[in-house]
């Protein structure tokens, strides 16, 4: 009797810790592949499908016919413009991808990730999948996003999957570990992950002031600048004060030359900030 209260108990934990992890498929292009995936999902108990500009309609018949009986995960489908607006919930993200990028980001086999998705479970966050275009996958402005890669071992000489079978093998690999999950020893952090609407409110404040400021030139390479930088603050894993705090030194620094009138000061803090500077690099060389 004991263990099967025991068990109960686990089962209950599962449904918590999957409620907080979301598949997003970005721009998907066949009803067939959303119904399978979301098959796919039910077999391992997660729901939460979220559904970016899907090319066909919806919903699409296709893709009830492919779940085979997964309704509730079509039904409850959330559907989406853009990964920006997609992600606003959200405090850590994967994407998966089969090509070599030109970006540093965290890399995740299918064992790590799951250990990564525990640890943001056990800071009660909510973890986003992100998986692309059957024949694209994702850009690099929507990986820029995220702040990790899954990368899924496969024949180099033929290492296309099917978008179903890429969220299977991520899924199942999740279900393993949080199979005797327990959500009682949860801490209560005190200091929150800051959710991705936020951090995305938060680049392109960023963004604007750089322009403001002239900082993005060439014009031809701000993309690759602007992705550069949504990456390294990705990699910071910030909390919602932190950047809080970002957002008021932007406000500060774009604001201070009007606010001081103080001739004096203004060079001041000039000369204290190219001295700085200079005295690093001569202590580097």
């Amino acid at each position: 009797m004991l263990l099967i209260n025991s068990m109960k108990y686990n089962t209950m934990n599962q449904e918590i810790l999957k409620n907080k992890i979301s598949i997003i498929l970005v721009e998907p292009q066949l009803g067939e592949n959303i119904g399978t995936t979301a098959r796919a999902m039910l077999n391992f108990g997660f729901e939460n499908l979220i559904l970016i500009n899907p090319r066909d309609n919806w919903p699409n018949d296709y893709a009830i016919k492919a779940a085979a009986g997964a309704n509730k995960v079509i039904n409850n489908a959330a559907i989406f413009k853009t990964l920006e607006d997609s992600l606003k919930d959200f405090s850590y993200a994967f994407s998966t991808t089969i090509r070599p990028r030109d970006m540093v980001k965290p890399v995740f086999g299918l064992e790590k990730m799951s250990e990564k998705v525990e640890e943001k479970i056990n800071n009660n966050d909510k973890v986003a999948l992100v998986f692309g275009r059957e024949k694209s996958g994702l850009t690099n402005h929507q990986i820029s996003l995220t702040d990790a890669i899954i990368e899924i071992p496969t024949n180099k000489m033929f290492s296309s999957l099917n978008l179903a079978q890429a969220v299977i093998l991520v899924v199942s690999e999740i279900n393993r570990l949080t199979i005797s999950y327990s959500r009682k020893d949860l801490p209560i952090p005190d200091s929150y992950p800051v959710k991705k609407g936020d951090l995305i409110s938060f680049f392109n404040h960023l963004e604007r002031a750089l322009d403001e400021a002239g900082f993005l030139k060439p014009l031809e390479k701000k993309p690759t600048m602007m992705m550069n930088i949504r990456n390294m603050f990705n990699r910071a894993n910030l909390t919602d004060q932190e950047v809080k705090t970002l957002r008021g030194i932007i406000t500060a620094l774009l604001r201070w030359p009007n606010d001081f009138k103080d001739i004096d000061l203004i060079k001041r803090i000039k000369k204290i900030a190219d001295g700085n500077d200079k005295n690093k690099h001569d202590k580097e060389d």
